[in-house]
């Protein structure tokens, strides 16, 4: 008899220890058992992270970085206007993609725009959403909707954020999507 019984365990016990975030059970936190300390707390580790977006995509997208990439993902941040020359593979279209999720991630309903020369060259970007998005699964979880074809590049997370591609041309300034 021993262990028959474990094909009629509840989907919260057998999950439990399970390490796909899609499968383990969720504990919810409802609104009036959150402290002042929790949103406080809350509060500062937002601006911690939107401060330290290399961080963020360390800590919670699990994604490992060189130092140059640490530096690279913290001045794209901060700085209004960023400039660097590297050679091919360097992965700057790979970070480029990451700070965008990140981005899109931290600030809810803001919207990231991918400016490229044609919507085919944007689309480099999203392929390496999609392989983001399939290797981490923390960054799956926060990707609502993701369409990647030749008419459409847009990514829209679940907190109201979106990311797409418009192509720098004179139909496409000004253009509200």
């Amino acid at each position: 008899m021993g262990r028959s019984y474990q094909n009629y365990e509840n989907s919260f016990k057998k999950y439990s220890g399970h390490s796909n975030q899609f499968t383990a059970p969720k504990s919810m936190i409802k609104e009036k058992e959150r402290t002042e300390q929790w949103q406080d707390n809350l509060i500062d580790w937002i601006t911690f992270y939107r401060r330290n977006i290399h961080r963020f995509i360390q800590h919670y997208f699990g994604v490992e970085l060189f130092w140059y990439q640490v530096l690279w993902i913290y001045f794209m941040n901060i700085c209004e206007s960023f400039v660097t020359i590297a050679s091919r593979a360097s992965a700057k279209s790979w970070l480029i993609a990451l700070l965008a999720l990140a981005r899109a991630c931290l600030w809810p309903n803001s919207e990231v725009v991918v400016v490229a020369a044609t919507k085919k060259q944007g689309g480099i970007i999203f392929a390496k959403m999609n392989s983001l998005k399939n290797d981490y699964p923390n960054i799956a979880r926060e990707i609502k909707d993701f369409k990647a074809n030749q008419n459409d590049w847009y990514c829209l997370l679940h907190n109201g954020s979106t990311v797409k591609v418009v192509p720098c041309t004179e139909g496409g300034r000004g253009k509200i999507y």
